[in-house]
């Protein structure tokens, strides 16, 4: 099999989950007995990013750097079907995306792996949102993949696609966790609050995002509720980006914004509290199972499908509820032993290896 594989969507943003997708797709397919050659496709002005990406992948990797600016193609593609994918990257069985790079009128088949649809599920939430370049490429795309159950729901539901052209095939996570000792983790705690000037005793950690979908606010909100009732110097820590016009007044919350030590915040919190409105898929809820602590997240779209009754489950918009979960997850240890064991065995359920095995199993089908 030869498949042409549009690695640029993964290449624009190092910190997105399309990169977190792409590279553990790719180097996931290391791993596995039979493997298709793949071009992976991408602008040219992300050739050093690329590389990087593509290091220790084998010879059935194959790199296509483009002259053309994508979004030149694509609106040249509104008009016209020319240039034709295979002028560009030469011959191949079966194109896939995962953003919206999708060729008119291919000869070949084409899959198009769809994460979430949160612009349409809370389209109050992304007002200035174009939506035209992602419903041509669902238009165009013959056969989807989707990341989780709930997606493929979505994706029927809201472009009635027939369920048969969808296939499933879930994400992992991708963090190495060092192997510490008690005491090697106790330093690295008092390293990392050193680092930043805190004191926290205790700490939970949150992820947050430019857009209100992180459901930040009630977050916080819920975690000054539960502060009188939780031992002193308890902390919350919210990784990434801050929604605009938002600011946090509290010397119990402390917002680094974008970091690169993820894993060092992890392993040393008390807790991961993921109560987002909606996602695709949630794989922070892996993070949190990986980094063996114990999680609180949403139970709506397709956290609970990941979470898999290894996590405390709330409704994100119920303060009361979350509040109670923080609780539990700081004062009941019997709680907290039982969460990080079967977090610890959900996780087990994926893996970058597995999501390259199901992906190959779909190329085959369609093939």
């Amino acid at each position: 099999m030869r498949i042409a594989f549009d690695l640029d969507a993964a290449l624009r943003n190092r910190y997105s989950g399309f990169y977190t997708f792409a590279s553990g797709l790719l180097h996931g397919m290391n791993s596995i007995d039979t493997r298709p050659e793949m071009i992976l496709f991408y602008q040219k002005r992300f050739e050093g990013l690329a590389t990087t990406l593509m290091k220790g992948l084998g010879s059935w990797a194959e790199a296509k750097p483009c002259i053309y600016k994508f979004r030149w193609l694509q609106t040249i593609w509104k008009f016209l079907p020319v240039p034709s994918l295979r002028s560009l990257v030469g011959d191949f069985e079966l194109y896939h995306c995962f953003h919206h790079f999708m060729p008119p009128r291919e000869k070949r088949p084409t899959l198009m792996t769809v994460h979430d649809l949160r612009r349409y599920i809370h389209p109050g939430l992304y007002p200035k949102s174009n939506l035209r370049p992602f419903e041509i490429a669902v238009k165009r795309a013959r056969h989807f993949i989707a990341i989780s159950e709930e997606t493929k729901k979505d994706l029927c539901r809201i472009f009635d696609i027939e369920p048969d052209k969808i296939h499933v095939v879930h994400l992992a996570c991708s963090l190495d966790i060092p192997q510490l000792s008690s005491r090697q983790l106790k330093e690295m705690r008092h390293a990392l609050l050193a680092k930043y000037g805190l004191s926290f005793e205790k700490y939970l950690v949150s992820f947050s995002s430019k857009d209100r979908r992180k459901n930040v606010e009630r977050t916080i909100e819920a975690f000054h509720a539960a502060l009188p009732e939780l031992p002193r110097d308890t902390g919350l820590v919210i990784l990434g980006r801050l929604p605009s016009s938002f600011s946090v007044r509290s010397r119990h919350v402390f917002t680094p914004g974008p970091v690169d030590d993820i894993i060092s915040w992890l392993i040393c919190a008390n807790g991961l509290i993921f109560v987002s409105l909606y996602e695709g898929f949630g794989l922070p809820i892996l993070e949190g199972f990986k980094a063996g602590i114990p999680v609180v997240t949403s139970n709506c779209s397709s956290m609970p499908e990941v979470a898999g009754g290894a996590a405390v489950l709330v409704d994100p918009y119920d303060i009361r509820k979350i509040r109670e979960a923080i609780k539990t997850i700081i004062l009941d240890d019997h709680m907290v032993q039982d969460l990080v064991s079967r977090g610890k065995k959900r996780l087990r359920d994926f893996s970058w290896e597995k999501t390259a095995a199901k992906t190959v199993e779909v190329y085959k089908r369609l093939l």
